[in-house]
């Protein structure tokens, strides 16, 4: 007998317009104009500038790729699976400690932090439709996973 295939209860897929595809040229260009900076960084005849440098090229293709190439987020009662181009992880709702939001010049985020030390989820709220946002949201409070708040609770 063969195992049933669990169903989703939710799926939030990107959204597609030319918004979109602006928003992926401005992002293109600022990781360029980045990592054009993080060379010149390396070239300079300091050690902190080289290692700065250095650092921020390492990481460029995980801002990218995997803060901001986000296809889908398909949520199943126990977990849900982040779907990107290159790759999808799936996350178990116990494992997150809470969300916060996260504003910066090319990414509206919800970053999901996690209970254990590891980099957060960054989900790009521009990417996607607002019902759909407050739906996953309402789904991670529904999950007893709380915004996060300085001040506590």
């Amino acid at each position: 007998m063969q195992a049933e295939q669990e169903k989703p209860i939710f799926i939030m897929k990107r959204k597609k317009g030319i918004i979109i595809v602006l928003h992926y040229i401005f992002a293109i260009l600022w990781d360029l104009a980045t990592a054009f900076i993080c060379i010149i960084f390396m070239t300079l005849d300091n050690i902190i500038p080289n290692i700065i440098g250095l650092i921020f090229l390492i990481f460029l293709p995980y801002m990218f790729f995997c803060g901001f190439d986000i296809k889908s987020v398909v949520c199943y009662e126990d977990y849900f699976i982040v779907k990107r181009t290159l790759c999808s992880k799936k996350f178990f709702y116990t494992d997150i400690k809470d969300y916060w939001l996260f504003r910066s010049i090319i990414n509206n985020n919800i970053v999901l932090r996690f209970k254990k030390i590891r980099f957060g989820v960054h989900i790009n709220k521009n990417m996607f439709n607002k019902d759909d946002i407050q739906e996953f949201v309402k789904i991670l409070e529904g999950k007893k996973i709380s915004k996060y708040s300085l001040f506590g609770n």
